[in-house]
Formats: C-alpha cells, structure tokens, sequence
C-alpha cells in the first residue's frame, strides 16, 4: 500500500529552551489519515516534538511544513486556517482558569464556528463531555476539577470543532481505566473518519491499539519511524522497557481480536 501523504513535516528541526538543546536535527512525515504514536524516555523531547509539529513552539533552524506548505511563510490567515482544522490535547490540560468548564470547550466553536448559537454550542460541549464520561456542571472552574477531569475537558475542547488534524500529549496520563477506555472509544471513532493523529504518549496500550506509525525518539532524534511492527522490530535500544511490553503483545498482524482489551498500561514513564 502506497504511503499517504504528509500532513505535518519536520525536516532538520533544531529546537532548545533555556540554553539546552531539545531536539536536535530532527526530521519526521507524519502521514495524512493515519494514527501516528511517538514515544521515549522522559526528557527525549517528545513534547516540544509535538509542539513544534503544531505550529506552538518555533524552530531554532529547519522546517516545518502543513500539507507541503512553509509554517514559516504562513501569514495571519494561514494561521487562522491551520488552527480551524486542528486541535491540540495539552499534557497539563492548559485550561483558561478564569472561564468555565462550558467557555472552554466552546471556544473553537466559537471562534471557527460562527453559524451556531450560542444553545447548539452548549448542547454540542454537553454531549461530547457526556460521552468522555464527565458528569459534572459546565458552570464551575477548572480549579475546581480533578487532574483527570481536566484532561477530559482538554481533548473535549481538542476535538469539538471537528478538525482533520489532532495533536495529543499523553492523552491518557491521570485517567482511570474507565475514563481511558472512553478516550480510546473517542480515538477508534477519529481513526474510522479517517483523521490525521499525532500522539506523543507513554501508554504501550494506546501505541499497540492505535499506532498506524510507530516512532521513537530519543535525544532530540527520531531514532525510528514507521509501521508498529518495522518499528517494535528495529528499535531495541530506544525503547528499553517499552520494547519489553510492546514485544510481549506480539505481532500485532497475528495478534487475536480481543487482544484489544489487553491490561491498560498507560502510567507507566518510557
């Protein structure tokens, strides 16, 4: 089968903050349509990868292209096109403090939904937060949330709009079992619409469920990218532990149905 097309490009991305390098020379294609998962160790850069990938964090050098066009040269309405069709899932949930749990999710809606009232829009935050499990007001604040809550109303606030590109760092980092499944029902409906996903994660589970690509990086650099099992195949060293756990799934093209419901093994660091 032929290789989609990249939605999101790095090439030679060089990014550093305080004085210390982050990512060093590194160069990615993230496929249009396909579920891509990255993962690494603690500090390997895999969220300032991500951030660079979406447009939130600039490059010291290289490049980084949306669909084969320059972010670089992109002018205020290009900006405004790219953000209209992506969305982006914060590890620490970056909700606005100050606006309720309502006022965050809405906001795409908001600002690249013009037609809808403002009831469609509480209707369409009411059902979407119901179906991510969360049960309580649309009034209150985040403070007022658990850690757990408020990654739920992040990728609430991620997906709502329905953009074609979505970004997610560690999306099921303080989720129990229950909340996780109800984000991996959320993945499996954005994968069958066939939306582009670009998962920076320490969750072998969701690699293993959902990985289209597999990639690794450590030390700024993509050490490997490509199919689950080219990658699980090629990259013992990077992955360490991870590899243990990835291994001990097997070949995912051999792997029986219900190994979909494999233990959950989100929390653990790689």
């Amino acid at each position: 089968m032929p290789e989609s097309s990249p939605a999101i490009e790095l090439s030679g991305v060089t990014a550093s903050s305080g004085g210390f390098e982050i990512l060093s020379g590194t160069t990615v294609s993230f496929p249009e349509g396909l579920c891509s998962v990255v993962m690494g160790a603690a500090g390997s850069g895999k969220s300032t990868l991500l951030k660079v990938a979406a447009g939130l964090v600039v490059p010291d050098s290289g490049s980084v292209s949306f669909r084969g066009a320059d972010m670089a040269r992109f002018g205020r309405r290009d900006e405004f096109a790219f953000r209209a069709t992506t969305g982006f899932v914060f590890q620490d949930a970056a909700l606005w403090a100050d606006t309720t749990i309502l006022g965050n999710v809405a906001m795409p809606l908001r600002v690249h939904r013009h037609h809808l009232g403002e009831k469609a829009i509480a209707e369409a935050v009411r059902q979407l937060l119901g179906r991510l499990g969360y049960d309580e007001s649309l009034t209150i604040r985040p403070a007022e949330l658990s850690a757990g809550e408020q990654k739920l109303v992040s990728i609430a606030r991620a997906v709502i709009h329905e953009p074609s590109i979505i970004f997610m760092d560690d999306p099921t980092s303080n989720l129990d079992e229950d909340a996780v499944e109800k984000v991996f029902s959320l993945l499996d409906e954005l994968r069958n619409k066939k939306r582009t996903i670009i998962v920076v994660a320490n969750s072998s589970d969701l690699a293993f469920r959902f990985a289209d690509r597999l990639g690794v990086i450590k030390a700024g650099k993509m050490v490997a990218f490509g199919t689950y099992d080219a990658t699980v195949s090629s990259a013992e060293a990077a992955l360490s532990t991870s590899l243990a756990r990835l291994r001990a799934r097997g070949n995912r093209a051999r792997a029986p149905a219900d190994d979909a419901g494999a233990e959950n093994s989100q929390r653990g660091d790689v």
